[in-house]
């Protein structure tokens, strides 16, 4: 059972649809964009404990006093028969599946000046059954919210997970040996005859000038320790391999052991659905990074996951990527909501580029490079030049070299998420293999990021009927495509394709941004010594000769900066 749709209507500044929720979703967004309030509108309705308090007039958008609606789609396939007994009659099916919808809403009564608050199983369009809010359903039997808090307290976890096992094991007529009620007896007898316990109960009849008030009547001091007490009296203390007692073990195991506890504080006959908020806070990143596998291990029915951090984002196991938007100016939220990830893609990239894409999805531009000598470049010019990185801040734009590798696969999820993409790729040519043919490649790599208008737009430029870029005589550059060069570069604009007049990459597009770009034996024995090793090169040609590569009037509409001046 797992939450597959969402819609949230007047309810602490959202009003929002979320018409697909994956088993592995992940929501991301700056701060107070949201991303709790929909995790606390998910437990409104399906955690008993939320669902019990009312409304208030501040859980409406501004205090607005108008109706208040969260309404969830859960699956319903994957239920014993026991637990389709007892929820069988909100169950309806939809293309052959199995739904449950759960409605909340909430109207303002203006004679009573509250929120009054109802709750719906069933279609809402058709057959609906209408419950008190305030009191268990049969759906609290069958499903329970594993609510893992940004914070933590382990002695909070502790007392939460034996107050469990106690109700736990007493339902199941598990109860402690006889030896121990025998010794607890015992005990209570031993505790009740010792001098300190005669000496209290002597001070306390004691009653001076009031003795006639109470006329007989005396007090004892009574032991009250009994087999329930036992679990309160239950502590968990951490011991290393030698059995030496640990005092401290560190927030970040605590953490993780607080949500140990809190998850096996519900009935294994339950389907758990874990919303957890900010895992990372405590974690280290390697622990960051296994998070979601670890998680996954303890078999929940669906994980839906609040974080600030990319070390979180686990492209092999996510299967979505909610990003909450918000527009201070119209307060207005967006969500942007990418459900088609393709894990198998991000896999084989390993997790240098699954954390760098991860990294991307927080920024509103991000600027796709292909090596390392553009991205020291960049790296560097934000070192170097304050007023071009606060322009890349105030855009919120992110710059990474991917070198080239699934700029298609990126492109997609980050436009999905509401991102707009620019792509810098060189204006190469490559030889064919085995035959005596060459190929404009970097022409032939636009291709795949261009809308069909543009396309046809091209053509009409280079006045072809079929777009083909190869051709026979490395001295010889098809002309048409030659003198056009400039218009198609303008043309690639259009779609935030960021494309070189030249043939010869980075280093032709750095020399002539730092201005030796006049034809001299100078400027080509420079781009000859930056191609020869060239991340290493590059550095030791701005070092050496002292290079001001800070952003100015002459090269601000360079092919290297210009994106972000437009």
């Amino acid at each position: 059972m797992l939450i597959s749709s969402l819609r949230i209507k007047n309810y602490r500044g959202l009003d929002i649809n979320v018409d697909t929720i994956e088993k592995v979703s992940i929501i991301i967004g700056q701060n107070d964009s949201g991303k709790t309030n929909i995790c606390s509108a998910i437990m409104k309705v399906l955690d008993y404990s939320k669902r019990k308090i009312p409304f208030i007039l501040t859980d409406s958008t501004n205090s607005n006093k108008e109706d208040i609606e969260i309404e969830i789609k859960l699956t319903a396939d994957d239920l014993t028969n026991e637990q389709l007994a007892l929820v069988g009659n909100y169950i309806h099916i939809d293309d052959n599946k199995k739904y449950i919808i759960v409605k909340l809403t909430s109207k303002y009564n203006e004679d009573t000046l509250e929120y009054e608050d109802t709750l719906f199983y069933g279609n809402p369009k058709m057959d609906f059954e209408e419950i008190r809010a305030n009191i268990q359903t049969q759906l609290d039997k069958v499903l329970a919210i594993v609510y893992i808090n940004p914070v933590y307290d382990i002695e909070i976890s502790k007392k939460e997970f034996f107050k469990f096992k106690e109700s736990d094991n007493k339902e199941k007529g598990l109860f402690f040996s006889d030896n121990i009620t025998t010794e607890i007896s015992n005990l209570n007898s031993s505790i009740q005859n010792e001098q300190i316990i005669n000496d209290i109960q002597r001070e306390i009849n004691e009653k001076g000038e009031f003795s006639e008030l109470f006329e007989d009547l005396k007090f004892k001091v009574m032991p009250n320790i009994k087999e329930e007490n036992i679990y309160k009296s239950l502590n968990v203390n951490a011991y290393d391999i030698e059995d030496n007692e640990f005092d401290n073990i560190g927030d970040g195991k605590n953490k993780i052991f607080s949500m140990i506890l809190k998850s096996k504080i519900y009935n294994d006959n339950k389907k758990k659905i874990f919303i957890i908020e900010e895992p990372e806070n405590h974690l280290y990143v390697l622990l960051q990074k296994v998070y979601i596998s670890a998680l996954l291990k303890m078999n929940p029915s669906q994980l839906i996951i609040t974080t600030h951090s990319p070390y979180t984002i686990d492209f092999e196991k996510t299967n979505q990527i909610i990003k909450v938007s918000y527009d201070p100016i119209n307060k207005e939220r967006k969500i942007f909501n990418f459900n088609k990830i393709n894990n198998e893609d991000f896999k084989k990239f390993g997790y240098l580029i699954n954390v760098e894409v991860a990294e991307m999805l927080y920024y509103n531009n991000v600027l796709l490079i292909e090596g390392d000598s553009e991205k020291y470049f960049y790296s560097l010019l934000m070192a170097k030049d304050n007023n071009f990185c606060k322009m890349v801040n105030e855009k919120r734009f992110g710059i990474y070299a991917v070198n080239g590798i699934a700029f298609k696969t990126i492109k997609e999820l980050l436009e999905k998420l509401g991102i707009t993409v620019y792509i810098k790729t060189d204006n190469d040519i490559f030889k064919v293999p085995k035959v005596e043919e060459y190929r404009y490649a970097g022409l032939e790599r636009c291709m795949q990021f261009l809308s069909d208008d543009i396309k046809e737009e091209l053509k009409k430029l280079l006045n072809v009927e079929k777009l083909e870029f190869r051709f026979t005589d490395i001295d010889s550059k098809p002309q048409v495509i030659e003198s056009k060069i400039s218009d198609i570069c303008k043309l690639l604009r259009k779609n935030n394709i960021i494309f070189s007049q030249h043939n010869e990459g980075f280093e032709r597009d750095f020399i002539e941004y730092i201005k030796l770009n006049e034809k001299n034996e100078v400027t080509e024995e420079a781009i000859k010594f930056l191609k020869q090793a060239k991340l290493k090169n590059l550095h030791y040609f701005i070092d050496e000769y002292n290079i001001d590569i800070t952003v100015n009037d002459n090269n601000k509409n360079s092919v290297l900066v210009g994106f972000l001046y437009d």
